[in-house]
Order: structure tokens, then C-alpha cells, then sequence
């Protein structure tokens, strides 16, 4: 016999599984005649009280505050900065004067780049870029047991490659850094 807690589908008496776990999320005055039914349903009595205590643990989970990861306020307002043109311009000088070029588009140029190649080789996910006078700055999530120094010079590599058709000699020094590690996806 299954457990009527569990199950799936519609109970004996005609309710179904999936309000009560509504109910038990939305608190009984989202819907008080299936909360009057199931504190006097033996099927639904039981449902509704497994699915209250998931949710009480879920609500104490989402109770305890996490701390910021350290740089991280740092690393957002770098990232803003650069995407909004806090910084300089790059001239590249070409066939008839100079091309001025704004560290913003350089900074999104390479994001492009960079996230460009993490989707086609995995590893990791790129979380900022950040420029400055003749460099730009990548910063790396990496997944757990992924080699990176490997990584992170062929990222640079591929980069570098990106920006040089467009910058010619004044292509930027490209730095990769890792700010955090990920979990391997799990299965």
C-alpha cells in the first residue's frame, strides 16, 4: 500500500495533494474551506501536516542570514564601472588617424569573448570583467577538480585573440583570476 502522505494524485476524498502543499506555503487564510476540510479529513489531516513541516523547514533555512562572499561588493562595482565607462579610452592608430576606443566597449568585447568560450568548453563561468589603463581582468568561477591553470591561459589566450583583430598593438593586458569554485554538477 503507498503512503497517502506521498502519493501522487488526487486523495480519497477528492482533494488534491498539490493545494495542500499550497495551503501549507500560503498559510491557512490563503484558503480557509480546504483548511477547515483538512483538519477534519483523515487523508488530507496527515498531507498537510508533512507538507507544513517541509515548509517550516524551508522557512528557517530562508531564516538564517548568509554572509557576503568577501569582495564581492568590491568586484560588483568594479564590474559596473567598467561596463559603464568609468574608465579611459584605448586609440588605435590606423590608416588615415587614430580610432578611439572606450574602455566600456573593451570590457564588453571581451566578456563576449571569454563567455563565448567558457559555453563551448565548460570549466567555468565567467562572474566579472573589470578594465583599467591597459588591462582587463577576468574573474573566474571554476568548477571543482577542473585544472586551472590550463583554464585560464587558453581563456586568456582566446581573449587576447579576440581583441587583437580589433586593437591591433594596443591590446590590453588580459589577466584571469578565480573568485570562487563551484560544486560539479551533480547525477
Amino acid at each position: 500500500m503507498t503512503d497517502p502522505r506521498t502519493d501522487p494524485g488526487a486523495l480519497p476524498c477528492g482533494r488534491d495533494r498539490a493545494d495542500l502543499v499550497a495551503l501549507a506555503a500560503d498559510g491557512h487564510a490563503a484558503d480557509p474551506a480546504l483548511a477547515e476540510h483538512a483538519a477534519a479529513c483523515p487523508h488530507c489531516a496527515p498531507v498537510l501536516a508533512a507538507a507544513e513541516d517541509d515548509w517550516a523547514r524551508v522557512r528557517a533555512a530562508a531564516a538564517v542570514p548568509l554572509p557576503t562572499p568577501p569582495g564581492l561588493a568590491e568586484r560588483a562595482l568594479a564590474a559596473v564601472r567598467a561596463v559603464r565607462g568609468a574608465g579611459g579610452v584605448v586609440e588605435v592608430d590606423q590608416e588615415g588617424g587614430a580610432l578611439r576606443v572606450s574602455e566600456r566597449v573593451v570590457a564588453l568585447a571581451a566578456r563576449a569573448a571569454a563567455a563565448e568560450y567558457l559555453a563551448d568548453t565548460g570549466g567555468g563561468h565567467l562572474r566579472s570583467v573589470t578594465t583599467g589603463p591597459g588591462t582587463v581582468e577576468l574573474g573566474l568561477a571554476v568548477r571543482f577538480g577542473t585544472a586551472i591553470d590550463p583554464l585560464a591561459e587558453r581563456l586568456r589566450a582566446h581573449v587576447l585573440a579576440s581583441l587583437a583583430p580589433h586593437l591591433g598593438e594596443r591590446v590590453p593586458v588580459v589577466d584571469v583570476r578565480v573568485v570562487d569554485v563551484t560544486h560539479p554538477p551533480s547525477g
